[in-house]
């Protein structure tokens, strides 16, 4: 058990209103309990935190803090601790999280990882990673949940979750068979079937030739190794990432094995039923190409640029599957405060106007869509280089322990 004077202000804060809610006490103890610690008490641990407050109001409390907070609050007591390790005080605290910007934060694929403040992006922190090799390189396959899903340079993929430093590796050997073959190249995502929590990692070969890899594969597979699962394909993926939003994955596509833009679609992978669907792009004219999907204001996003790369259009899709609700969100004009870049991804969304955009996997800026102006970005994370994309995450008490699926 921690001593109540180690813990942080904001978590000696919550025992204190607690406890005040569950025991007379005068300001005097209270003073005291911040200064000096936790009063002696004849009653029992239980009778202390229950006195008063019921279970539910004391969850429905603390369910709204930071993870940092419960970390320390599960050192208070035995019963906090085994009442914030609930399946149910998980779950509500998630829904929270997911409702509030100021537990999401950005996790940039660095060595060591460094997370930064979504509301307030200078602020960052270096995550204690140390199951990544520190001189490999680093890939971010997804986020769901408060989890994220990493590959090193050596193809092995780990789950972890930023906010309580725990991971979990699917793959246990490199006999598995994420190593099996330096011949066939693959697409990845990450995310989780809606309504269910059930979240899982999934694989497919990159190219269309190589569907029927995994059914020469078949056999029988140790505890812990990944689920095999037969789905056709008939996919030459572009992305190599997919992008998760309401139980689907998505990658930009060639379909039918036609290399051209006019074969180039939206797959979307139902991680329910096992399916995949062709979305339609936004409509565009000869001058602009998507080139990126993404996810803003709980929409499917689609970025296109122009070929001489002087203006940036994002594309929302309203209403989830429906061609015709693709609808021009914002364009950006590269000539006014970002110039000579090569590549750009929505991050998210602060608000109604300002979007986070990462630059060239070194920078950031949030650009105002209302008054058309940007604003450079400096972190306290100096000389970033970055491997890939960042991605946001919310912090979470989820387990990274996940299913993965290879196709």
């Amino acid at each position: 058990m921690l001593p109540f004077s180690s813990l942080s202000d904001d978590t000696r804060f919550m025992v204190c209103v607690l406890l005040s809610a569950s025991v007379s006490q005068s300001p005097e103890n209270n003073r005291q309990l911040l200064n000096e610690g936790a009063p002696e008490s004849n009653m029992s641990e239980n009778e202390t935190v229950n006195a008063y407050l019921p279970d539910e109001i004391v969850k429905d409390i603390i369910s709204r803090l930071p993870v940092k907070s419960l970390l320390q609050f599960r050192c208070v007591s035995k019963h906090w601790r085994d009442l914030i390790a609930g399946t149910q005080f998980i779950k509500s605290h998630l829904k929270n999280a997911i409702s509030s910007s100021t537990q999401h934060r950005i996790l940039l694929p660095t060595s060591p990882l460094i997370s930064l403040s979504y509301n307030n992006i200078n602020e960052s922190i270096q995550l204690d990673s140390p199951f990544l090799n520190p001189r490999s390189s680093i890939k971010i396959l997804g986020s769901c949940n408060g989890l994220v899903c990493l590959m090193d340079a050596t193809r092995d993929m780990i789950i972890y979750n930023p906010s309580t430093r725990r991971h979990f590796k699917p793959f246990q050997s490199p006999q598995q068979a994420l190593h099996c073959s330096n011949r066939v190249e693959f697409v990845y995502g990450f995310g989780c079937i809606s309504n269910r929590n059930d979240m899982r990692v999934v694989r497919f070969p990159r190219f269309g030739r190589d569907s029927d890899y995994n059914k020469l594969k078949v056999r029988d597979n140790p505890p812990n190794s990944p689920r095999i699962g037969h789905v056709s394909s008939c996919y030459d993926f572009i992305d190599t990432v997919g992008t998760f939003l309401n139980g689907f994955l998505h990658w930009l596509a060639y379909c039918n094995g036609n290399i051209d833009d006019d074969h180039r679609v939206v797959a979307s992978f139902n991680l329910s039923n096992e399916t995949f669907t062709d979305l339609s792009l936004p409509p565009q004219d000869s001058s602009l190409q998507c080139y990126v999907l993404g996810v803003l204001q709980k929409c499917l996003c689609a970025i296109c640029d122009d070929i001489g790369y002087t203006d940036v259009e994002i594309w929302l899709m309203k209403e989830y599957g429906v061609a015709s609700s693709w609808t021009k969100f914002v364009k950006i004009p590269l000539n006014m405060g970002i110039q000579n870049i090569s590549y750009m991804i929505p991050l998210g969304s602060l608000n109604e106007d300002e979007i986070v955009l990462e630059i060239d996997l070194q920078s950031f800026v949030i650009y105002d869509a209302k008054k058309k102006v940007f604003r450079h970005v400096t972190t306290s994370a100096h000389n970033l280089n970055l491997f890939g994309d960042g991605m946001v995450y919310v912090e979470s008490l989820v387990s990274p322990q996940v299913l993965c699926m290879l196709y």
